[in-house]
């Protein structure tokens, strides 16, 4: 079962991390969009979860320019048809 995780500030992380599956999609809105900048965040993230961060956030923080080649950036768009293939979507 596919699930995307919205995870909306970084001090949440924590709580998510564990939950991540394989085949999971982790979007980064909002201020946890810093997160993409992070090696460190990146290393921990399990095998086989898709990193997401929505372009909007990413633009208005300045970090669309320093994005890593593991995170790919979408639109609002992306993010409401993404939200209809998985079978739930959980917000942190």
């Amino acid at each position: 079962m596919s699930t995307l995780h919205q995870l909306n500030h970084p001090g949440k992380l924590n709580t998510c991390l564990p939950l991540l599956a394989t085949g999971d999609r982790l979007l980064l809105i909002e201020s946890a969009v810093a997160l993409a900048a992070s090696r460190d965040f990146l290393l921990a993230l399990p095998e086989g979860v898709q990193l997401l961060a929505l372009a909007q956030d990413l633009q208005a923080r300045g970090l669309q320019q320093h994005l890593p080649t593991a995170v790919s950036s979408i639109s609002d768009e992306q993010w409401v048809s993404l939200s209809l293939e998985v079978e739930r979507v959980i917000s942190w």
